[in-house]
């Protein structure tokens, strides 16, 4: 198979930008759609998104990256995005891979980081024939409402109607009020108990997302389901310090079941 893939930046809407990419020969319509982490961009933190999407063309699977609105800018500090507006990016972006010529819309599958995660998860739950299988790195559990409204942050948002915080080492990000209440009602494993595909979830032990791995797996019905946990890895995977190889122990794992149950 050729290693030659084409990138090309699409418009979905008029404000839902992303990057299709398609493997170059002979392709049997594998398609995977990435979701970003909160207030990041496709290509996310140390282009790590991109650089699976190159991994995943030159095996023969092609892929679907986008800028979610309201925050898909590496360097946007004004959040303007909820979980409501990510659903409906994620409902735009499905349906857009699913009309690209030679697409076998039996198998797409997603791979979300962090809220991407979330937004996976609780799209696959919604729509339950959307994904044949599912990769989530980092990806919170439990009741998003109790998890998103405890910070001190959140609290101010709440009240005030945004807030602004610092994260050291990254940028100061305002969130509102309207992010944080998009969240009621939102339990990430009552909704992975409704998605039946196959799932795999990989987080790094030192992951400041803490969460009980076996009992999040175990909420997953369908099979098969694996969890991976990097010891001594970050939330965002060491990325900026490759030679530890989390990095690249997380790019193989993936692309690795991706193949394997796409």
């Amino acid at each position: 198979m050729s290693t030659k893939s084409e990138e090309r930046m699409v418009s979905i809407s008029a404000d839902l930008h992303g990057a299709w990419v398609q493997p170059g020969g002979a392709w049997d319509g594998r398609a995977v759609l990435f979701l970003h982490g909160f207030a990041d961009d496709m290509d996310s933190v140390g282009k790590l998104s991109r650089r699976l999407s190159e991994v995943l063309a030159e095996q023969g699977i092609a892929s679907l990256r986008i800028n979610f609105r309201g925050e898909g800018d590496y360097d946007r500090t004004d959040i303007d995005s909820t979980l409501d507006t990510r659903k409906a990016d994620t409902e735009q972006a499905w349906a857009f891979v699913t009309r690209q010529p030679g697409v076998a819309a039996g198998r797409i599958g997603a791979v979300g980081w962090s809220l991407g995660a979330t937004t996976a998860i609780v799209a696959g739950a919604e729509h339950p024939e959307w994904f044949r299988t599912m990769v989530v790195w980092a990806s919170p559990t439990g009741d998003q409402w109790a998890a998103m409204a405890s910070s001190e942050t959140a609290q101010r948002a709440l009240r005030e109607g945004q807030a602004s915080q610092e994260w050291p080492h990254w940028k100061t990000i305002t969130t509102k009020r309207a992010f944080y209440e998009s969240f009621r009602g939102v339990d990430v494993d009552a909704s992975l108990a409704r998605y039946p595909g196959a799932f795999l979830s990989v987080r790094g032990s030192l992951d400041h997302f803490t969460a009980n791995e076996s009992d999040f797996l175990n909420r997953a019905p369908g099979l098969p389901r694996e969890s991976v946990i990097l010891g001594g890895a970050s939330h965002i995977f060491n990325v900026f310090e490759p030679e530890t190889g989390h990095p690249a122990r997380l790019l193989g794992l993936t692309s690795d079941w991706l193949q394997r149950t796409l």
